[in-house]
């Protein structure tokens, strides 16, 4: 009998308890809760010790994700008081997508006394590769995740040949566990037929509030743009909740009335609600000073709508050559192109030319990849799919490709 798919749900269960607006993890824990539902048993965390759901206390939970906060929270009090799985798990895969507690010593441990296969999702190194962009904290609980995934795991998934890329220099000649290269897909966005026009053009940048996400040179651009056009300049609007940073970017509204009246923030958004505000904007604002992937950016281009985006790999490696890419320090460009996009400029038509042949990736070719993928992988964990030049599995992704045995 083919062992279960153990899927972890503890930040998924963490959010809706919660009521937490979704981040880009989250649509990520989402999409294979909705995946792998059907037929997945559910494992639930407290600092890394692991409860697995019964078959029918599983089915109970994924379809309990959709219910308003108090409904959700005493559906999952009363199934986390039932019994727990009593099937063997020994061989199983365990799917953690949403960076759960698998830094922790009870996680291994569980591990150790299940005998399932763990496979991870590395979202990215940020905390590792910019600790100056979070707290000393976040690092090394991240580092800790890192390092068990590449001791531990029988499998890691990851979202971009940029994050692969980090992740082989953090390894730094450290055997590695099998690797599956597998972009995120991106929903339908639930945009209306005909957006709202808006006198003045307004630009948008979505996306938590924080320092990583570079607000600040926005602000610094807007402070140049209202100096030099008046009540002409553009407006922005920061759709987000508040991160680490977040004040900085407050405060600085506040202290300057004029900036203020041209920039706002919103925060507590729902998908539809961001739709609306990315499809009449002029264009999507990233002046991000790391990324891992960007769903933000797939989902503009998505949406014909152009995009100026900090020069990152990930996000070079996703935009298909569509947006344009500026120096994420260089305020002066930023205020420029922004200026040229208001104008109608050159830069702007050449992306109103192309942002129609961006071809977004899909959970249908994810999950087909990651299925494939995981059905070939070791029954140990010691045991790397690889050759001796450590080459990382890749899915067919060009049409006639698609017939083709993927390879580890």
């Amino acid at each position: 009998m083919t062992p279960p798919v153990l899927l972890d749900m503890t930040r998924a269960v963490g959010r809706r308890w919660n009521g937490a607006t979704p981040s880009g993890i989250d649509r990520v824990c989402d999409a294979y809760a909705r995946h792998f539902g059907g037929e997945a048993l559910a494992v639930v965390q407290l600092r890394g010790h692991a409860r697995v759901l019964s078959p029918s206390a599983s089915r109970s939970l994924f379809a309990a994700l959709d219910l308003p906060t108090g409904q959700f929270r005493r559906k999952l009090a009363a199934l986390l008081l039932r019994r727990a799985s009593s099937q063997n798990l020994s061989g199983a895969a365990y799917l953690n997508v949403g960076h759960s507690d698998f830094d922790l010593p009870a996680h291994a441990s569980w591990l150790r006394k299940s005998d399932v296969r763990p496979v991870y999702l590395l979202h990215d190194l940020i905390p590792i590769t910019h600790p100056q962009l979070t707290t000393p904290h976040k690092t090394r609980r991240h580092r800790g995740r890192v390092e068990h995934a590449l001791r531990q795991a029988a499998g890691i998934i990851v979202n971009s040949q940029a994050t692969a890329d980090e992740l082989m220099a953090f390894a730094d000649g450290m055997p590695f566990p099998p690797r599956l290269v597998a972009p995120l897909g991106s929903a339908a966005m639930p945009v209306p037929l005909r957006p709202a026009s808006s006198a003045t053009p307004y630009f948008v940048s979505v996306g938590t509030i924080e320092t990583r996400k570079n607000h600040m040179l926005l602000l610094r651009a807007w402070s140049n743009l209202v100096e030099i056009l008046g009540a002409a300049a553009p407006r922005l609007v920061l759709a987000g909740n508040m991160g680490l940073g977040g004040k900085a970017v407050r405060d600085a509204l506040a202290s300057d009335p004029q900036l203020g009246s041209h920039v706002e923030i919103r925060s507590g958004l729902d998908d539809a609600q961001i739709a609306q505000l990315v499809a009449a904007s002029r264009a999507m604002l990233l002046p991000t000073l790391a990324e891992g992937y960007g769903l933000p950016l797939v989902e503009a281009l998505q949406m014909r709508v152009p995009v100026i985006a900090s020069d990152l790999p990930s996000l070079r490696e996703i935009g298909q050559g569509i947006p344009t890419f500026l120096d994420p320090q260089d305020d002066a460009a930023w205020a420029a192109t922004i200026a040229d996009f208001c104008a109608d400029g050159a830069e702007h038509r050449r992306q109103l030319g192309k942002v129609g042949l961006f071809q977004p990736p899909g959970w249908e070719q994810h999950f087909a990849a990651c299925e494939d993928w995981l059905a070939q992988l070791p029954r140990t964990v010691n045991n790397p799919c690889m050759d001796s030049d450590n080459r990382i599995y890749r899915p067919a992704t060009q049409p006639h490709e698609q017939g083709q045995t993927a390879q580890c």
